[in-house]
Parts: structure tokens; sequence; C-alpha cells
């Protein structure tokens, strides 16, 4: 087996076809093809399955998938070290929501001064999203809010954060200052989707308590979220530092909920077999030092709050 095989299993993986390979890879068909049947050879089981010429992966090519796409990363990795030796290039991070809108900017400023020919690309999704870019190499580091559970990742805690239950400020939760875990579940509940951290940390929280909740809208945009709890069609649980100026402005109420903390972990995610170069260290010690428990709540930036609507 050579790194050619690795190369055309990653390029019929990717698109499905050994046509569609050997035009991305600028070869014969018959070559992929014959490359493709040698390496099922060597290893003894079938890579793809053969429908009606259309391939299908096996579990054996599912297994086989990460660690060629590794392998063929590290060479080109490995190429883009000695020509920038981590002074240079390109420098791929990926952020959750609540990171990207309240912390990262100030880090990447602090970076860009000690590294200044370095090009920054950034993504911010959520942190399944940005798990699976770090699995195919298209970051150099993530920093998430959320559950990682690849073996193949290295999970660095390195901020403590916390949601808050919000509400408007003629909200019965508001009058008293206080609402139960039994009564926010009892609300019109406005949630993140699904996959998100805020919404893990908040599921957790209240099965601790053997308690569940269903909401009345989920949205992938803290924005939309906030806008309605503005409009008074329920509450909602969100990072602090994106509802901060919010509630010191008097548009909303931050309560607490007896007996349940909505504490969470920001970390630094990378591939453990990822080559480190000095940027990459040098990014995640001002991640580390940024903060230890993310008590100082950050103004949210520019035109992150919404329009506030009326009534």
């Amino acid at each position: 087996m050579t790194l050619r095989h690795l190369k055309i299993f990653l390029s019929i993986y990717e698109t499905g076809s050994t046509t569609a390979a050997a035009q991305a890879l600028h070869i014969a068909q018959p070559s992929v093809s014959t490359a493709l049947r040698e390496l099922e050879d060597h290893y003894g089981v079938p890579m793809f399955e053969r429908y009606a010429k259309r391939l299908r992966v096996t579990e054996a090519g599912r297994q086989l998938y990460p660690y060629a796409k590794h392998l063929t990363d590290l060479l080109d990795e490995a190429e883009d070290m000695m020509r920038s030796m981590g002074t240079e290039g390109t420098f791929r991070i990926g952020t959750s929501i609540t990171i990207g809108a309240c912390h990262l900017p100030q880090l990447l400023l602090e970076f860009q001064a000690l590294y200044p020919r370095m090009t920054l690309r950034v993504t911010t999704e959520n942190t399944d999203a940005v798990t699976r870019r770090l699995l195919a190499n298209e970051l150099d580091v993530g920093l998430v809010e959320g559950a990682v559970r690849s073996p193949f990742l290295v999970v660095e805690p390195y901020r403590t954060d916390h949601l808050t239950l919000v509400c408007r400020p003629d909200h019965p939760f508001a009058r008293a200052g206080h609402a139960t875990a039994e009564e926010l579940v009892a609300e019109p509940l406005l949630l993140r989707e699904r996959g998100s951290a805020v919404r893990e940390t908040f599921e957790a929280a209240l099965a601790a308590r053997s308690l569940a909740a269903e909401p009345v809208w989920q949205s992938v945009s803290t924005q939309v979220l906030l806008q309605a709890v503005l409009a008074g069609l329920g509450v909602s649980v969100l990072p602090r530092p994106l509802v901060g100026e919010l509630v010191d402005r008097g548009l909303l109420a931050a309560v607490p909920v007896e007996g349940v903390d909505f504490a969470r972990q920001f970390c630094i995610v990378y591939h453990k077999n990822k080559f480190r170069s000095a940027a990459f260290h040098a990014f995640t010690r001002l991640c580390r030092s940024s903060s230890l428990d993310g008590s100082a709540e950050e103004p949210v930036p520019a035109g992150f709050l919404p329009p506030v609507m009326p009534g």
C-alpha cells in the first residue's frame, strides 16, 4: 500500500465514484479502479459495494477513511511547516457561537500582533460542526462549549461560562426574583437547537433533577430567540455574555433558577496527532490566559443586539 493508493481511496470516498475520482485526480479511470482493487486485495476486504454502477462504502471503508485522511493530511502539514516554520501561512480556527461572538475578537487581535504574517480563517458554528471540521482537518484548532466525544481529538478546558434564564421584566419570574426548575419547564421555552452546547448544558442541568423540557421554539440563532423573548413569547436560557447588555438596559431580566447551576466549560480542541506549530502554541496560551473562570461578562459586540420590539 502506498500514499497513492490512499489518495485514490480518499477521492473515491469523497466523490462517490471511480469516474469522478479520476477526474478530480487528473488520471485515467482504469488506473483508479486498479488502485482500488490493489488496496482491497492488500487488506482482504472490500472498501465499497457495487450496486448498479454505483459505489456504497462498506464498514471497512468507513474505518479506513479517518486514518487515510490523517496520513495524507500529515504530509500536507509537513510541507506547510517546512515552508513557513510556523510563522506564516494560514491558521484555521473554528469556534462555537458564544466564543466567536464574545471572546474571539480580542484573542485574534492579540494573536495578530504576535504573528502579523499569519493569515487567519475563522469558522463559527455549533460544537458538532466544529468537531467534524477538526476530524476532516479543515481546522487547526477549535474553541467549543459543548461535549466532544471523538477519541481522535484532545479536549482541554480553559474557561468556565454560565447560562442564565432570561424573560421580560414584567414576567412573573422577574417580579418574584427567582424561579424553580419545575416552574421553568412549565413555561413556553425558546431554546437553541439540539446539538448546540447551550442546549446540551440546559438539558443536562434539568436531567440532574429528573426533569425534561420541550421547547415551543428552537433556533440556531441567539438573536432570533432574544427577539422572541422581547416579544413576550416565552423565556429562554442563554449565555450570560450574550444577554448582559439587554439586562443592563432593563429590556430583559436575568433570573436565578433555584438549585440549578447552568455552568459549562469552554474547551480548546485539536486532533491528537496534528502537528502543533509555534502559532498554535501561541494562540492556545492566549486562550488560557484570557480568563480562568469567565466571571467577568464581556459586552455584546456592536450590531449583535436585536431591535427592540414594542410592548
